[in-house]
């Protein structure tokens, strides 16, 4: 073999390793979720009956303002107590032990979409618990 047909192949060969690296798998962020990889949030989410109440003052702390949130291998006994879902009480029962850590980061999110996230991410059931009056006292949050 001639030196210009090694250096030749050589340059084809990492052109092709180059190439090959650059191309993505069109299911990698889903794949990276699912393992608790970040989660990038841009996609559409449909909070269409989730967390649906008619008392004004939940419902204005689950959609009025808008956060920043950058959460960094949450687990569900962690994920309650941080900024903005922590000025709430929460029952919770069955969480998940040994599931997949939340790793999410928004610049503009709700709180009803942001638990709409969390719930979907480990397959968690949320309702309101209410009082005697049929106000909610509670966020019910179910493994």
């Amino acid at each position: 073999m001639t030196f210009r047909k090694g250096l030749f192949l050589s340059s084809v060969f990492t052109l092709a390793l180059c190439l090959s690296s650059c191309v993505g798998n069109k299911n990698a962020s889903a794949e990276a979720g699912d393992a608790g990889a970040a989660v990038g949030g841009g996609d559409a989410l449909s909070t269409a009956g989730f967390l649906q109440t008619d008392y004004k003052p939940i419902v204005k702390w689950l959609d009025d303002e808008r956060f920043e949130v950058d959460y960094k291998h949450m687990t569900p006994q962690l994920i309650f107590d941080q900024v903005p879902l922590n000025d709430i009480f929460y029952e919770t029962a069955n969480l998940p032990t040994s599931a997949p850590p939340f790793n999410f980061a928004q610049k503009n999110i709700s709180r009803r979409e942001l638990l709409k996230r969390i719930a979907n991410h480990w397959k968690l059931k949320m309702s309101f618990a209410v009082d005697a009056s049929g106000k909610p006292t509670a966020v019910k949050v179910e493994g």
